[in-house]
């Protein structure tokens, strides 16, 4: 039986990014390392799929479908959506961007998310990423800051990602790369078990 506590730890020895685990009722990591993620959602027995919407160009309605299988994604945005240089973006300035999942194993998701000017440069300020009805939010200081969350309980159907603050008013909210983790159920809830366990002996 994988031994997912050693696992862990020994990946975030060994990366300079830190893990933060967000409090026990939230059931959720956050990670700030794509290599971080990769290796947490592999030591469950999981599957990384990646999107860099290279393939999309031009404007989008709203309800676009991609992706295949086991990373089919859905994105949708008031306004629609509008995509250039590998970047899918909203086509309004501060509409939400929101990816859904149908997969029911998808327990993990990240990707670089960032705000964007009209020309697709990037444009800094905060980004907040809602996800399990959970919102986060962190600097957008570039277009390959890595962001990823992985749910200790129950699947992730969507993430949405919306521009934050006054320094983000009049940019797109953006994403080069989404990554999906599909892990199986039973890894999962064992995770969360251990997450829970470790949360009872901190306050004991």
């Amino acid at each position: 039986m994988t031994n997912h506590a050693s696992i862990i730890s020994t990946l975030v020895a060994a990366t300079t990014i830190s893990l933060t685990v967000v409090d026990a009722g939230a059931a959720m990591m956050v990670v700030s390392s794509s290599a971080l993620f990769d290796g947490i959602v592999a030591s469950m027995s999981g599957t990384v799929l990646h999107e860099d919407f290279a393939g999309y160009s031009g404007y989008y309605e709203s309800g676009l479908a991609g992706g295949s299988g086991d990373s089919s994604w859905t994105a949708a945005g008031v306004g629609g959506l509008y995509a250039g240089g590998g970047i899918m973006s909203t086509n309004h300035q501060n509409a939400p961007l929101t990816f859904t999942f149908a997969n029911n194993n998808v327990f993990a998701i990240g990707g670089d998310f960032f705000n964007t000017n009209a020309d697709f440069s990037s444009a800094g300020g905060f980004v907040s990423a809602e996800v399990n009805g959970v919102s986060y939010v962190f600097a957008s200081a570039s277009d390959n800051s890595f962001t990823g969350f992985i749910s200790t309980s129950g699947a992730i159907h969507s993430i949405t990602i919306s521009t934050f603050g006054s320094g983000s008013n009049g940019t797109f909210a953006s994403s080069n790369h989404v990554v999906v983790g599909v892990i199986p159920s039973p890894a999962v809830l064992a995770l969360g078990a251990m997450a829970g366990l470790i949360a009872r002996r901190r306050r004991n």
